[in-house]
């Protein structure tokens, strides 16, 4: 009987110590299930090396000028420039005649969508008539999130306090570093319906993406670059097209015999001065009057 309490005993004992090594080895153990995080294509960021805005020059204001968007380039070419890597689309005749000064109470009932190039157009006081939604970096994808310096709903909703019967966007320049233009131009369509949606029936136009010079365009790390710059025009005509909005491209002022925006004409390389965008203004009310 003694013997056999002895065996018993030593047979709990050994029990009790294959449980504790058990508890030891369950809780130092590596859980082999868990998923590994899927990695995900994102948006590379808005280049962060543009240039805010072109500070407005000392020179005394001029007439607007009254040329129309045909009218044969101005500036004197670039002793340096060579051709781009493509060429600017051709500037669509207006139906205005030649005679006839830009009138901007076709503006009246317009709102301006857009980026620092945009800004200038008002901040030099250039286009009086209608209203600027614009901020410095804007894009496609901001345009539902970000406010003006002084608004308090996101651009997109700006659009909704009052009856526009026209709406002009000028937005890619920020996105031009992005790996996919397919998603950029997917994206673009979906704010014409945004916009759309809360201005039914209004007119759309899609506003090009003017030049830069060749030293910028030449020494460009973030993807402004002119190559760039005319493949995302063309995309953006193709859209207008598709969609029903109107393209407005860039004047053939703004071009030097290369495909570039003449050196004296930006003091950053990619912002207009006042001189050009007065011709770029003319140019967009001479293309709005001229739309029937």
């Amino acid at each position: 009987m003694k013997k056999l309490t002895v065996i018993i005993m030593a047979a709990l004992m050994l029990a009790g110590g294959l449980c504790g090594c058990r508890g030891k080895d369950h809780h130092g153990a590596i859980d082999i299930y868990t998923p590994v995080p899927e990695v995900t294509s994102v948006v590379r960021p808005v280049p962060t090396d543009v240039p805010d805005f072109t500070p407005a020059p000392t020179e005394a204001p001029t007439e607007v000028p009254t040329a129309t968007p045909t009218a044969a380039p101005t500036p004197e070419p670039d002793s340096s420039d060579t051709p781009a890597p493509a060429t600017p689309t051709p500037a669509t005749p207006t139906p205005a005649s030649s005679e006839v000064a830009p009138d901007q109470s076709v503006f009246d009932d317009a709102a301006f969508i857009g980026n620092s190039i945009f800004e200038g157009l008002y901040r030099f006081g250039i286009i009086t008539h209608g209203d600027f939604f614009t901020k410095v970096g804007l894009n496609v994808n901001t345009v539902y999130t970000d406010t003006t310096a002084t608004g308090t709903v996101p651009i997109i909703d700006e659009l909704t306090n009052k009856d526009y019967g026209k709406v002009f966007i000028l937005l890619g320049t920020n996105e031009l570093g992005w790996p996919s233009y397919t998603t950029f131009i997917q994206k673009y369509s979906d704010l014409l319906d945004a916009v759309w949606q809360r201005v039914p029936g209004a007119r759309i136009f899609i506003v090009a993406l003017p030049p830069v010079t060749k030293k910028y365009s030449d020494n460009s790390t973030n993807g402004v670059n002119m190559a760039n710059i005319n493949r995302m025009n063309g995309l953006l005509e193709e859209l207008a097209q598709r969609r029903g909005a109107t393209f407005i491209e860039a004047p053939d002022e703004l071009y030097t015999s290369g495909g570039y925006l003449p050196a004296e004409a930006s003091s950053d390389g990619i912002h207009l001065n006042l001189k050009y965008d007065r011709i770029w203004a003319a140019h967009i009310c001479l293309r709005t009057m001229g739309v029937k």
